[in-house]
């Protein structure tokens, strides 16, 4: 668990809740992931070969989709296509690992088609997690959930949850709002099963 300060001006944060509408994925509630996968077959070419996709929220304490990433190879370029809610589908592009030949932060894996990503769980998945974490965290919201492999093949999924802790409210300085909230790291077992990632 890592505890994070979260600033913030006041009239950003009252524009954030004002544009949430019902219209938003908010990805961890039931019939979220049936919503991304929709979005996904949408914006992507079911049949390409990626290999890490990666969903991400919008703001780090609201639950709401904001973009989805697919990382691809073309040749010896390591590539990524963004759908963003915001900005819709981006052009493609070399990612900046690839872009400065940072050759120890990109790896050639396994790769997968994109419609055979199983996005769907993801809800229950995050339901399992919640119930791992301590009593005192509250407001819990799946900020990323990532797809890929590891250098031997081994599909992997992990995700990232912030939650605020109970009894912990906002300051306020001026303009500037200020809260604590607290990183909890997630992943799939080889038996599918969530289990918790201890960070420094």
């Amino acid at each position: 668990m890592k505890k994070v300060n979260l600033l913030i001006s006041a009239m950003a944060m009252s524009f954030a809740l004002a544009s949430c509408s019902s219209d938003n994925v908010v990805i961890q509630n039931e019939g979220g992931g049936k919503a991304v996968k929709e979005i996904i077959a949408k914006n992507f070419d079911p049949e390409k070969q990626v290999q890490e996709l990666e969903i991400k929220a919008k703001e780090e304490l609201y639950g709401e989709l904001g973009e989805i990433r697919i990382v691809y190879w073309e040749g010896e370029k390591q590539m990524e296509h963004v759908y963003s809610v915001e900005k819709g589908l981006q052009e493609p592009k070399e990612t900046f690992a690839s872009e400065r030949k940072m050759t120890r932060q990109m790896q050639k894996t396994k790769t997968m088609a994109v419609k055979e990503f199983d996005v769907e769980p993801i809800p229950q998945k995050v339901a399992e997690a919640i119930k791992l974490m301590p009593e005192e965290a509250a407001t819990h919201n799946l900020y990323e959930y990532s797809f890929s492999f590891d250098k031997d093949g081994k599909a992997k999924q992990n995700f990232k949850i912030n939650a605020t802790k109970k009894g912990e409210g906002k300051t306020q300085s001026g303009r500037m709002v200020t809260t604590n909230y607290y990183e909890f790291n997630f992943e799939l077992d080889d038996a599918g099963k969530v289990v918790i990632v201890e960070t420094p």
